[in-house]
C-alpha cells in the first residue's frame, strides 16, 4: 500500500474489488477524512470504466448520491476521491437483521429513486444497482455508489452540457452488470438498455430485502431463462412476505415487468409511487380538517401524514431505538425535537412489525407527579398486565422511595402486549426551569434510569432536550453517563428537507404554490433563520387560511399581505393585542411574562395563580380565551394535580415577537432587584438575622411596591428576609404613632402649665434681672476659670507630646540596642568560630612538631645504629686483614 497519494495520506485498506482497491486516507489540505479508489488493474477497457465511474459520479451532485471530491493518476493508475461514508450497505443489513419492515424498505428505496431521478435527468443509467451499491450512513442518509458501468443514453444525453463522450463508448453493448440484478435487456435479449433497468433493480432489490431472499436463484440451474424467457412471469413478492399489503406489492411486482414497457415509466413515477408508503407516513389515511399545516402548534402523532423533512432522521432514530436502551434528541429551540419524535419515530415505530406502547409525558414543575399521573391514566391497561396502580400522589411517593418501580411496571405492560415499551420525555429541560428542587430532580432522573437500563429490555427511554441544557443532565452522573451513549444531534433541516416540509403537503392535499419564485425566497430565508421549522409551519399556515380555494393554490398576494416570513408570527401577534381594549393589553402583558422563564423558555404555570394577577377574573377570562383562540397561547386540562395549565404555544414566539422581546427588556429592571434582593436576605441569614441589615427607606419601599406587582415564586430565605422588613417597617410605623400620640399630649400639658406661668412671669421678672447680675458675674468667674483650665490642658498637651517624643526616642534606641545585640551575637559567634579552628590548627601544628621530632629521633637513631655497624664491620674488616695480612683499605675495597 503506498503512503501517500497526492494530498491524501492513506491510513488503511477499506475493500476490494474487481477494480481497485478503496483506502480510507486524510485529505493534508482540508483536514478531512475521504476514501481514495485506485485502480490497480492494467486493463485498458477497466481504465475507461473507471473514468466513466468517476465522471458520471460527479455528474449526478445529489444528496443520494456519494460526492465526489477529485480524479487523478498515481503512478500511472487513475484514482478518484470520494467522501468518507461511516455506516453500513444494504446487503449487510439485510445479513445481519434479516427481512426489513416494509416501512424501512421503502424509506430507503425513496432515497434510492431521488438518486435515480437525478441521474436519468442527467441520460445516465446506473445498471449496476444492488444493496451492496446502496449504503446506509450512521447518520440514516442513504447513498448510491458505484457508476462503474454506467451508461450514457446518446439520445437523451443530447444538449446536456458535461455529458463525458467517453460513457456512451463503454459496454454500450452487450452484458454489463450484476447477474443477479441485471433486467432481460441487460441480457441482451428484450430490447435496448435505459433507465427502466435501474427500476427493474430496484424491484429486485425490494424483494429480496422484504423476503430475505433473490427471487431468481432460487432456481439456479434454470436461472438465465426464467430472466429471459419472456412467457415465464416473475414471483409476486406476496408469496414470499404474505403480510405485505396489497398496493405496496402491486409496487414491487410492476418493477419486474419483463417488459420494460410494463413498469414504472420513470423514476419520478415510481417515487410518487413509493413515498405514501414512507415510516409513519399513511398519506391516503391523513386527518387534514385542520389544513395540512400545524403552524405553531407542534406536530403530533396524529400529524405524520404531513410531516415531511425529516425521513433520513427518522431512520437514523428507528434504527438506534433498537440498538441503545436511552436516547436523547438534542438540538436548538425550534429545530423540531418534539415533532420529530411524536410526528416521524413513533408512527414509524407503530408501523415497523412489533407492538409498542407509547407514554409521553412532560416533567412540568412537579415531575414526580407528572409521572404517576401518566402511569396512572393508562391504569386500565396495567390492571389487565396484572400492575393495580394506586392514586396519582400515592404513586409518585411510591416512584420517589422506589425508583425502579417504574422499569417494573413498564416491563409488565411489555409483556401484557409481547412488544415494547417506549417512555418518551419530551421537553426534559423544563426539569430545570420549572422545578425548583434538586430531590425531586434526582428522584425523576434515576427512576428513568432504571427502567431503561438495558439494551435487552423491552423498555425504551427517549427524551427531548434542548442543547444548551445538556450540561444540566450532569445533576445525575449516572442518568448522564448512560444517556450520553444514545445522543442524537438534532440541527435545522437544509435547504431540500426545508422544500419537502414546505410543498409536499400542500401537494398532498391537491393544491400547490402560485409560482416557484415564492417557495424559493421562503427556503431561503429560513435555512439562514434560527429557529426555521415553527417559522415554516407558521407562515405557510398563514399562507393556507388565505388560500385561493378556487384555483386551489397558495398565492403571492397572500405572502406578501402576511409580511413574508419574518414578519408573519409578529405580525399575527401584534394584530392579535391590538384588538385589545388598553387594560386587556396590560394583562397580555402580565400574562406573557408569566409565562417566560428567566432563562427566557416556556413557563408552564396553572390557571387559578394567574387569576391573581387581576380583581376582574370575567376580563382574564375573555383575553385567555382571545390568545387560546389566535394559537398564541395553549390551555392543558387534567395537568398532575387535576388543575388546568397554561403556556406559550412554541418559545420561537419568544425570540420573534418584538413586543415580547420590548416587555421582557423592560422587566429586567425586577431581575435586578430580585437578585439585589436574594444577595441583602443571604448576607441577613449570614449574619444571624441581624436586625440592622433590614432595609429602610427607598429600599424598603422598592420592596414594597415590588411584592406587589411580582407574582413569581420566592425562595424561602428571600420570603422571610422581605417578611421581616414589612414587620420592622409596620413597628416603625406603630411607634412613630405612638410618639405622636406622645407629643401631643406633651404639648397640651405645656399650653396648661403657660397659662400658669404667666401669672409667675411678672414676679419672676424682677428676680431674673437680679439673677441676670449674679449670672453675669459667675460667668465672668467661669470664663477665668475656663481660661485656666485651657491653660492646664495646654501644658498637659505639651507633657504628653514630650512624653510620647521620649518614648519614641526609647523605643529607637532599645531597636538599636536589640540590632548591638544582634550584630554582637554574629561577631561572637564568628569569634568563636574562628577560635576553633585556630585551636584545629594549633593542634594540628603540635601533632605535626611531634610527627617531626618522632621522625628526628628516629633518623638519628637510625645514624646510631650505622655508626655503630660501621664501627663493626671496621673492626672486623681489621680483625680479617690482621689475619690475612692484608691492609684494611684494601678489604674495604
Amino acid at each position: 500500500m503506498p503512503k501517500t497519494i497526492g494530498q491524501y495520506e492513506l491510513l488503511r485498506e477499506l475493500g476490494r474489488g474487481g477494480m481497485g482497491v478503496v483506502y480510507l486516507a486524510r485529505d493534508s489540505r482540508l483536514g478531512r477524512r475521504v476514501a481514495v479508489k485506485l485502480l490497480q488493474a492494467d486493463n485498458p477497457e477497466l481504465t475507461a470504466r473507471f473514468i466513466v465511474e468517476a465522471q458520471a459520479t460527479a455528474q449526478c451532485e445529489h444528496e443520494n448520491i456519494v460526492v465526489i471530491y477529485e480524479v487523478g493518476e498515481h503512478q500511472g493508475a487513475p484514482f478518484m476521491v470520494l467522501e468518507y461514508l461511516q455506516g453500513q450497505t444494504l446487503a449487510s443489513l439485510v445479513e445481519k437483521s434479516g427481512p426489513l419492515q416494509w416501512s424501512r424498505a421503502a424509506e430507503i428505496m425513496v432515497a434510492v429513486s431521488r438518486a435515480l431521478v437525478r441521474a436519468h435527468s442527467l441520460g445516465i443509467v446506473h445498471r449496476d444497482l444492488k444493496p451492496e451499491n446502496i449504503f446506509l450512513t450512521e447518520s440514516g442518509q442513504v447513498k448510491v455508489l458505484d457508476f462503474g458501468i454506467a451508461k450514457v443514453l446518446r439520445e437523451e444525453a443530447r444538449g446536456v452540457e458535461g455529458i463525458p463522450a467517453v460513457a456512451g463508448q463503454v459496454r454500450a453493448t452487450g452484458m454489463a452488470g450484476t447477474l443477479a440484478y441485471m433486467s432481460p435487456e441487460q441480457w441482451g435479449l428484450a430490447g435496448a438498455v435505459d433507465h427502466r433497468a435501474d427500476i427493474w433493480a430496484v424491484g429486485m432489490i425490494l424483494f429480496e430485502v422484504l423476503t430475505g431472499q433473490n427471487p431468481l436463484l432460487a432456481d439456479l440451474d434454470r436461472f438465465q431463462e426464467r430472466v429471459t424467457r419472456l412467457d415465464w412471469p416473475m414471483p409476486l413478492v406476496q408469496t414470499g412476505r404474505p403480510d405485505l399489503a396489497n398496493e405496496f406489492a402491486a409496487i414491487v411486482d410492476r418493477c419486474l415487468m419483463k417488459r420494460a414497457d410494463d413498469r414504472f415509466a420513470s423514476a419520478e413515477e415510481l417515487l410518487k409511487a413509493l413515498e405514501p408508503w414512507l415510516p409513519g407516513a399513511f398519506r391516503a389515511f391523513g386527518n387534514f380538517d385542520r389544513g395540512p399545516y400545524t403552524g405553531l402548534r407542534a406536530f403530533q402523532e396524529e400529524d405524520a401524514a404531513c410531516f415531511f423533512g425529516r425521513n433520513s432522521e427518522i431512520a437514523a432514530m428507528v434504527a438506534r431505538v433498537f440498538d441503545y436502551p436511552m436516547l436523547a434528541v438534542v438540538g436548538p429551540s425550534g429545530s423540531g425535537k418534539s415533532s420529530l419524535i411524536r410526528a416521524g419515530v413513533l408512527p414509524a415505530l407503530r408501523s415497523s412489525g412489533t407492538s409498542w406502547q407509547m407514554l409521553v409525558v412532560r416533567p412540568g414543575p412537579q415531575p414526580m407527579v407528572a409521572l404517576a399521573t401518566m402511569l396512572h391514566s393508562l391504569s386500565e391497561t396495567f390492571a389487565q398486565a396484572g400492575e393495580a396502580l394506586v392514586d396519582p400522589m400515592n404513586l409518585a411517593i411510591r416512584l420517589r422511595l422506589e425508583p425502579g418501580y417504574l422499569g417494573q411496571v413498564l416491563r409488565k405492560l411489555a409483556q401484557h402486549i409481547s412488544g415494547k415499551c417506549l417512555l418518551f420525555v419530551d421537553q426534559f429541560e423544563e426539569l430545570y426551569t420549572l422545578c425548583d428542587s434538586p430531590e425531586q430532580r434526582k428522584a425523576f432522573t434515576q427512576c428513568l434510569a432504571g427502567a431503561a437500563d438495558d439494551a435487552v429490555s423491552p423498555v425504551r427511554l427517549m427524551i427531548s432536550v434542548r442543547s444548551d441544557f445538556l450540561g444540566r443532565l450532569s445533576e445525575d452522573n449516572q442518568f448522564m453517563s448512560e444517556i450520553s451513549r444514545g445522543l442524537f444531534f438534532l440541527g435545522t433541516p437544509g435547504r431540500e428537507p426545508l422544500r419537502q416540509a414546505l410543498v409536499q403537503p400542500a401537494e398532498m392535499v391537491g393544491y400547490r404554490f402560485e409560482s416557484e419564485q415564492i417557495v424559493e425566497e421562503m427556503v431561503s430565508k429560513l435555512e439562514s433563520t434560527p429557529g426555521a421549522l415553527p417559522l415554516l409551519q407558521f407562515t405557510a399556515f398563514q399562507l393556507w387560511e388565505r388560500r385561493d380555494a378556487g384555483r386551489k393554490l397558495l398565492t403571492r398576494q397572500s405572502y406578501e399581505a402576511i409580511g413574508g416570513v419574518s414578519g408573519a408570527l409578529a405580525t399575527h401577534a401584534d394584530q392579535v393585542l391590538a384588538k385589545q381594549s388598553p387594560e386587556a393589553r396590560m394583562i397580555c402583558r402580565a400574562l406573557f411574562l408569566q409565562l417566560v422563564t428567566p432563562e427566557r423558555t416556556r413557563a408552564v404555570r396553572e390557571l387559578d395563580d394567574l387569576y391573581e394577577l387581576v380583581t376582574d377574573r370575567t376580563v382574564l377570562r375573555q383575553v385567555l380565551d382571545d390568545l387560546v383562540q389566535s394559537r398564541l397561547l395553549v390551555l392543558n386540562t387534567g395537568g398532575g394535580n387535576g388543575r388546568a395549565t397554561i403556556e406559550i404555544v412554541h418559545e420561537s414566539l419568544i425570540g420573534a415577537w418584538l413586543t415580547l422581546r420590548r416587555w421582557l427588556e423592560e422587566s429586567h429592571e425586577d431581575g435586578m432587584f430580585l437578585e439585589q434582593l436574594r444577595a441583602a436576605a443571604r448576607q441577613w441569614v449570614n449574619k444571624n438575622k441581624d436586625s440592622g441589615l433590614l432595609w429602610t427607606g427607598e429600599m424598603a419601599e422598592e420592596l414594597f411596591g415590588f411584592r406587589k406587582r411580582y407574582k413569581g415564586e420566592l425562595a424561602d430565605t428571600v420570603k422571610a428576609f422581605a417578611d421581616a422588613v414589612q414587620s420592622a417597617a409596620l413597628r416603625r410605623v406603630r411607634v412613630k404613632k405612638l410618639l405622636t400620640l406622645a407629643g401631643v399630649g406633651t404639648l397640651l400639658g405645656l399650653l396648661a402649665a403657660a397659662a400658669v406661668a404667666l401669672v409667675v412671669i411678672s414676679q419672676a421678672r424682677k428676680q431674673a434681672e437680679q439673677n441676670e447680675t449674679v449670672a453675669r458675674q459667675a460667668e465672668v468667674q467661669a470664663q477665668q476659670r475656663l481660661l485656666a483650665l485651657q491653660e492646664k490642658e495646654r501644658a498637659r498637651q505639651l507633657e504628653e507630646a514630650k512624653r510620647k517624643e521620649a518614648e519614641t526616642e526609647v523605643a529607637k534606641a532599645n531597636t538599636t540596642i536589640d540590632e548591638t545585640k544582634d550584630e554582637l551575637a554574629k561577631r561572637n559567634a564568628e569569634l568563636e568560630k574562628t577560635l576553633l579552628q585556630a585551636d584545629e590548627q594549633r593542634l594540628r601544628a603540635e601533632a605535626a612538631k611531634r610527627d617531626a621530632e618522632l621522625k628526628e629521633q628516629q633518623a638519628r637513631a637510625a645514624e646510631d645504629r650505622a655508626k655503630a655497624l660501621l664501627q663493626r664491620e671496621q673492626e672486623r674488616a681489621e680483625r680479617l686483614a690482621k689475619q690475612l695480612g692484608s691492609p684494611v683499605v684494601e678489604v674495604l675495597k
